[in-house]
């Protein structure tokens, strides 16, 4: 007789053979570790988390009323404690604990229950609402009835303004299915307000300053899938009819995986190498089940998702060797069928071809041109880069400044504000960077180079939210005196594993970050906790982490442009 098998709300969303190993007899459990990275990731995302709630907790008026904040409680004393917050019809439970449901094998909890009454039956339920530490929203058209906002001071649905110009993004569909899990475990208590199934999602999106909850409908079919029996390939599908999909699949997979013995393995799913593998504790259990060559494994630049994996293995191409070898023209009418849920599936196929030939002849870094590439010199080179926090908003403008003239070597520049910024004071940051900025290349042959349009982008929303005479400029001037070193390389090489600074700046000039582990995410918690670490050294500690991560990306940038100014291997 098997354990009770409880599936929490990451099970649907997560990769299928966690659920396996996790229930598999003859799988040994790996030891916990504790990854330094992902430890800051979730410190930085519990920070934003308790800011939101922060918010939530203090109601409409700012007191509190119809709200019940349960996060202080013990774990054990929570379920009684939400159940009784429910009888009660408390407007909005923060921190609650649902109890398990046994017969839907799932467990979990939401971030927040928020009351509804139903206007036409006067049945009184709750729905889970949920915080994520990324951007939701994007402009769209969508559906009527498919997503509504409400202030956080006021979330619940009753005061959400339907949209239809704003969409959820596509690449979200995990947080759906989440709570959608959520949706389901209220669902079974009965405690569903009796309307279509709807949830609600609070990210680091903000309109007029402020993070709004995103009620979204869980039956509006505008997720696309793969779909044998549809004519074009796939189908729209709603996020719960995604989750019950993989909620259920999952399932079968732990109950096969109970059945496994020492001499019957019973697996139902195969390891594929995928992100998630990155912060997964039982990678180390699936890793020895892959050749080394892999594709999923050796491919991580726009790599094939799961289900192109899948259908190439079934195809017999597992490895580089493999595709290599694969004569396309022969292998696209079996593959392209069923992979119509990709656009441009053939293509993709393609690049992962031209990867898997520069991997086996040991390229990383290709160049697709020949001749001097079109980088002119000028007497005062000024490489920027700026650092955001988890809601996007810049508290770091870094400089690294060249000024050949001078005959004096780069120095760096940064104008930084490690505090919690409103919009105000995120403005007045950037114009006293472009200010310093403009005297300094004022009557100067200057060019101002960046990697990417990231800081062109934001200084271009800055100007549009504020019109400040010096953010306006700088645009007017955009095209005379800024430079996207990324357009260069992009029109000159390939890479194998992309063309991100980071990468390109590794194989070309072999420049190296500071930090073991540099990253714009991991920045981000960084910041967090030069903001909000108790102890003053840990947060001294984070500010120089951060301005040297800050100073070695502008100091790559300049070692790039270096390494593309050099005489080709063609010019004698």
């Amino acid at each position: 007789m098997g354990c009770l098998i409880l599936l929490d709300a990451y099970a649907a969303r997560n990769c299928p053979v966690k659920t396996q190993n996790a229930y598999d007899p003859t799988v040994p459990a790996p030891e916990l570790r504790e990854d330094q990275v992902m430890v800051e990731v979730f410190l930085g995302s519990q920070v934003f988390k308790d800011e939101v709630l922060g918010v939530v907790a203090g109601g409409l008026d700012g007191s509190g009323a119809g709200v019940v904040d349960l996060r202080p409680l013990p774990p054990h004393d929570k379920v009684a404690a939400t159940l009784a917050a429910m009888d009660e019809g408390v407007d909005v439970v923060i921190g609650p604990r649902l109890p398990h449901d046994d017969a839907g094998h799932r467990r979990g909890s939401p971030d927040v229950l928020v009351r509804h009454v139903n206007a036409t039956s006067g049945r009184v339920g709750y729905l889970p609402v949920q915080v994520k530490r990324h951007r939701l929203l994007e402009k769209r058209v969508c559906p009527a009835d498919h997503l509504a906002l409400a202030p956080l001071a006021t979330p619940r649905l009753e005061t959400a303004t339907p949209t239809t110009e704003t969409s959820l993004r596509s690449s979200r569909e995990a947080d759906l299915i989440q709570v959608a899990h959520y949706w389901r475990m209220l669902e079974s208590m009965g405690r569903d307000p009796d309307l279509p199934p709807t949830a609600g999602l609070i990210g680091t999106d903000t309109i007029d300053g402020a993070h709004p909850v995103v009620w979204v409908n869980l039956t509006t079919k505008f997720l696309r899938t793969f779909s044998r029996t549809s004519a074009e390939g796939w189908r729209l599908r709603s996020a719960l009819e995604r989750y019950d999909h993989e909620f259920g699949f999952r399932v079968t997979v732990a109950q096969r995986a109970e059945a496994s013995t020492d001499g019957r393995p019973a697996s139902m799913v195969h390891p594929i190498r995928i992100r998630e593998c990155e912060s997964c504790r039982w990678w180390e259990r699936c890793a020895p089940k892959l050749p080394e060559d892999d594709l999923s494994l050796r491919i991580d630049k726009a790599p094939l998702d799961v289900r192109e994996i899948s259908v190439l293995r079934k195809l017999g191409v597992s490895t580089l060797e493999d595709l290599v070898k694969a004569d396309l023209d022969e292998l696209l009418p079996a593959y392209l069928p069923e992979v119509r849920h990709r656009d441009r599936a053939e293509d993709r196929l393609r690049l992962t071809k031209r990867r898997a030939e520069l991997l086996q002849a040991g390229v990383n870094l290709q160049r697709i041109s020949t001749g001097e590439l079109p980088l002119p010199g000028h007497e005062l080179e000024i490489d920027v880069d700026i650092e955001t926090s988890a809601d996007d908003t810049i508290y770091l403008w870094g400089f690294l400044v060249d000024d050949r003239a001078s005959g004096q070597p780069p120095y760096y520049k940064a104008f930084v504000a490690f505090d919690r910024l409103d919009p105000a004071r995120e403005e007045a940051l950037a114009v006293e960077a472009m200010q310093w900025l403009t005297d300094l290349v004022e009557g100067r042959d200057a060019q101002v180079h960046h990697y990417s349009d990231y800081e062109l982008v934001h200084l271009r929303k800055l100007a549009e939210r504020n019109r400040h005479p010096v953010l306006e400029n700088l645009l007017t001037r955009r095209r005379e005196l800024f430079h996207d070193l990324f357009l260069t390389v992009r029109d000159h090489y390939f890479g194998v594993r992309g063309l991100g600074l980071k990468v390109v700046a590794a194989e070309g000039p072999g420049f190296a970050w500071r930090d073991e582990d540099p990253s714009g995410l991991a920045s981000q918690s960084w910041f967090a906790e030069a903001c909000d670490a108790e102890d003053e050294a840990l947060r001294e500690a984070a500010r120089t982490r951060v301005l040297e991560y800050n100073e070695d990306d502008v100091r790559a940038t300049h070692a790039v442009r270096a390494w593309l100014r050099r005489p080709p291997p063609d010019a004698g």
